[in-house]
């Protein structure tokens, strides 16, 4: 979900976790790429050590976060980028699309399209239960994903999104993380406390606050134990798989 009053205020400077996605997409980047947009690229993370290496220009609407950022840097929405037409050989665009509702989600896959000259990578949670990390803010009732997730991935929507591309890489990656399933959820969310939905074992305390996106207000959701919200926890064990965290994908635009 897009809230730039919880993006303008998050803690940019404590956000450090980033390693993993930083080495698989360094191994990702093709030979021939030399100049790199990171759009969405947050406190620079990512940006940091690429700059090390390519010709980089890191993109983030966010000010605050910017001021983190070692490289050239421009202040901007990823749904519009004031660059030229295939200005950078690869964009690159990690950790973003989920975040966006379906109007900019749309405007921004037509922009990076409009900027990639050779590539564009992608790097998103890997077919994402979303209904797994619901809360409910006790304020205003306003039911939404505790990390503003609003949509989930696989390969193929990209290789459909991208029609004049070719899907040439995509892999899963990271910690395994078990899928919920929609049927048990739905059950989950009508008939228990929502304090219950995401129990101790899933999230630790100290990253429990939440920010509303509707009535803007920060709280702690404090996890309560519920017998028929963990019965249909160990249910869903037994009928659910895990699957790595990450997705990433490779595009190549098609030669014409």
């Amino acid at each position: 979900m897009d809230n730039a009053k919880f993006y303008e205020a998050f803690d940019w400077g404590s956000f450090t976790d980033a390693e993993i996605n930083v080495k698989n997409i360094l191994k990702t980047i093709p030979e021939d790429v030399q100049s790199i947009i990171d759009v969405g690229c947050g406190n620079g993370l990512i940006t940091n050590v690429l700059s090390e290496k390519y010709t980089v220009l890191g993109v983030d609407r966010s000010q605050k976060a910017l001021a983190f950022v070692n490289s050239d840097k421009l202040l901007a929405s990823c749904d519009k980028i004031p660059v030229a037409n295939k200005s950078f050989d690869l964009v690159l665009c990690s950790e973003v699309l989920e975040h966006l509702p379906d109007d900019v989600f749309y405007s921004t896959i037509n922009e990076l399209d409009r900027i990639a000259n050779k590539y564009i990578l992608i790097s998103v949670p890997n077919q994402e239960s979303i209904n797994k990390g619901m809360i409910r803010c006790p304020k205003c009732q306003f039911v939404y994903h505790r990390n503003l997730h609003m949509r989930s991935f696989n390969h193929e929507v990209f290789a459909k999104l991208y029609p004049t591309y070719e899907l040439i890489e995509h892999k899963a990656f990271g910690l395994k993380v078990r899928q919920y399933n929609s049927f048990l959820s739905r059950i989950k969310h009508n008939i228990t406390p929502s304090t219950s939905w995401i129990p101790w074992f899933w999230t630790k305390n100290s990253s429990r606050k939440s920010f509303c996106p509707n009535c803007e207000i920060e709280f702690e959701n404090k996890y309560k134990f519920n017998f028929l919200s963990l019965s249909l926890d160990i249910i869903n064990i037994l009928m659910s798989s895990k699957k790595e965290f990450w997705l990433m994908v490779l595009l190549k635009r098609k030669e014409i």
